[in-house]
């Protein structure tokens, strides 16, 4: 079950489409959600006299205007599983529900309902200023640890064959990785770099199976062993559906296989299914994108608290407020 902070953060994060909305719908239901940005993209609220940046999760309601410069262009997701990509050097007025009516500079595609189903994860947010008492829940009095594993962490995953890396808080002249089943320990490993790709000469792991693992670290003086996390390799029919569904969703993007849009239904799917790991790797992708928009970064910060990693959920929710209030100013 979801900690309460978890569901306080996604619930504020970001609003997508659980809402069916009708082509009859008054100014105050949302349209739309900005998935994809590229370039520079302006979007002017209905009732308002002058356009401001756009940002990556902004709900769209009716009157709403989106510009796009040359060499720039948004993506707008709808509840009818609609994708409409609003082109370079046009703007777009926000109406309806998104309907494949040609309009100029406008492209419109279907998405599976699958994958519309996988966005209602992330659902609607609250649009009032964020409270930085969300913050004191995850506040915890934690001893540093000299080597800080990053992944697997606490989270699903679908190979098993997985890549094993740790941040050092200090430098170590090598690192011991344990690998550790029910049944007691299962390979150690040595090497002198900060993460481990699944050893060739082992025998790859279960499906279906939890394993635990830590690494220590060495040098002339000291010995220092990080916690053990622990992971578990979903069954083989699973991560073949996951991997099923994976290739459906970048089909879709096939054309656009490096947008936000991709990230954002792939992120979604991923928190779906206990892919925590996944989700957080896809959101940070979306961070780097739109460094403006907080929504990622309060998505990350609920992330990181699932799989534990209090310090990491803290650093992102704080730029998250930081960046809301920089917008409300």
């Amino acid at each position: 079950m979801r900690s309460l902070v978890t569901k306080i953060c996604i619930l504020s994060a970001v609003c997508i489409l659980i809402i069916h909305i009708s082509a009859a719908q008054d100014s105050k239901q949302i349209i739309a959600v900005i998935t994809g940005l590229s370039g520079n993209v302006q979007l002017k609220k209905a009732g308002k006299t002058e356009f401001a940046k756009a940002l990556w999760g902004t709900q769209l309601f009716q009157g709403d205007q989106i510009r796009t410069d040359p060499g720039s262009e948004a993506t707008l997701t709808f509840s009818n599983n609609n994708l409409m990509t609003v082109a370079s050097g046009n703007t777009y007025t926000v109406h309806g529900d998104g309907s494949a009516k040609t309009e100029a500079g406008t492209k419109v595609k279907k998405v599976s309902s699958a994958m519309m189903a996988d966005m209602s994860v992330l659902t609607t947010r609250r649009e009032e200023k964020k409270d930085i008492g969300a913050l004191a829940g995850l506040r915890a009095i934690v001893t540093e640890e000299p080597i800080e594993p990053t992944s697997p962490y606490n989270t699903l995953i679908k190979t098993n064959r997985p890549t094993f890396t740790w941040i050092p808080k200090r430098t170590f002249d090598k690192y011991i990785v344990n690998l550790y089943s029910s049944k007691g320990l299962v390979w150690s490993k040595e090497v002198s770099e900060s993460m481990l790709k699944f050893p060739e000469s082992e025998k790859e792991l279960d499906f279906g199976e939890t394993y635990f693992w830590n690494v220590e670290g060495e040098d002339l003086l000291d010995n220092k062993k990080s916690s053990s996390y622990k992971f578990s390799v979903l069954s083989t029919d699973k991560s073949k559906e996951i991997l099923d569904q994976e290739a459906l969703i970048r089909a879709t993007f096939e054309n656009d296989s490096d947008s936000s849009s991709l990230h954002s239904f792939l992120g979604a799917y991923y928190i779906n299914q206990g892919l925590l790991q996944d989700a957080i790797n896809e959101f940070e992708i979306i961070s780097r994108m739109n460094p403006d928009a907080p929504l990622p970064l309060e998505i990350l910060g609920s992330l990181y608290s699932d799989v534990g990693n209090k310090d990491k959920a803290i650093e992102k929710l704080q730029k998250a407020l930081a960046l809301s209030k920089n917008k409300d100013k």
